[in-house]
């Protein structure tokens, strides 16, 4: 049985080892978001704050990778 031509073909990426580091914040499970443990402020507010990262850890490529 062969395999399927997506499979075949498919770009696999490989994984990002990258954790945020949230050592000095934690979550507030009432107000549904990290705070500072040192200034009680929220993590949002930060200007250094890590960047999000989506659930599913989407790889934005543009169309100049995508072999088009």
């Amino acid at each position: 049985m062969s395999t399927h031509i997506l499979i075949e073909k498919a770009f696999i990426y490989p994984m990002r080892k990258s954790v945020n580091d949230l050592s000095g914040y934690q979550y507030d499970d009432r107000k549904g978001f990290w705070i500072s443990s040192d200034t009680g402020e929220p993590l949002v507010s930060e200007k250094n704050r890590p960047k999000p990262r989506t659930k599913k850890h989407d790889v934005e490529t543009g169309e100049d990778a995508k072999g088009e």
